[in-house]
């Protein structure tokens, strides 16, 4: 069981990060796609609606629209979502790993079980034979 929790964080932390860089990458399309405002209290404001938004359990991509993306956008977007199938396709096959992991040991308990509930019968069996003469 040790095993499986000290597996299971390094995945947490790349999610981590990855949420991380998205807010940073939409960060800076926001500030590359507003004009400069002449009141600074308005950046703010709209910074904090930003963090309050982001900071909800789900966290939307920015959708942007195709042509009027630069192509380093395009490209940093494209990166993006291979990053998140690969860490997808990771987080499957670790799970899928530690479930095969569980049903071993699972499977090993119950023979183990199996094994001695039929030496025991065994034994009882012997007992009463030994009982009734």
């Amino acid at each position: 069981m040790a095993e499986q929790i000290t597996h299971k964080r390094p995945i947490r932390i790349k999610i981590d990060k990855d949420k991380r860089k998205q807010l940073q990458d939409f960060y800076k399309l926001r500030e590359e796609q507003s004009p400069v405002s002449d009141n600074i209290n308005e950046n703010h404001e709209s910074v904090d609606q930003d963090v309050a938004s982001a900071s909800e359990d789900c966290v939307e991509p920015p959708t942007l629209k195709i042509s009027e993306s630069t192509l380093s956008e395009l490209v940093s977007a494209h990166n993006t979502l291979l990053g998140k199938e690969t860490e997808v396709n990771n987080t499957i096959k670790n799970t899928i790993y530690e479930n095969y992991y569980d049903l071993i040991k699972v499977n090993e308990l119950l023979k183990s079980v199996g094994n001695d509930s039929s030496d025991r019968l065994a034994q009882l069996s012997d007992i009463l034979k030994l009982l009734e003469k």
